[in-house]
């Protein structure tokens, strides 16, 4: 049991530092996206950290292995929303959210 506690306890920390790095990355969000891709992003936060998580744990070799993996588990998880973004905000939010999950894993 006790592990299971200290593994809750870093999710939280996890969690919670992401939510801080996405409120940082908010004003840059609304100078570059769209509304659309702005509406995406506020409430699919979790969606693109588990994606870019998912890829991560792939070892693909090369970047644009990842960013097609990245958009395969994005559309196979929520078609409706990212049908409506562009490629250029689809690629924007991966950059953000690999940088953000990156800095919330360092040891």
């Amino acid at each position: 049991m006790g592990l299971w506690k200290w593994l809750k306890g870093l999710f939280s920390k996890v969690g919670s530092f992401v939510k801080k790095l996405w409120a940082l990355a908010q004003p840059f969000l609304q100078e570059v996206l769209s509304k659309t891709a702005q509406n995406i992003w506020a409430s699919s936060q979790d969606l693109f950290i588990a994606a870019v998580q998912y890829v991560a744990e792939q070892g693909l070799p090369t970047d644009e292995a990842r960013q097609k993996a990245f958009k395969a588990y994005l559309l196979e998880k929520a078609k409706d929303k990212i049908s409506q973004l562009k490629d250029r905000e689809l690629n924007l939010l991966r950059e953000m959210a690999l940088a953000i999950y990156k800095k919330a894993t360092e040891q």
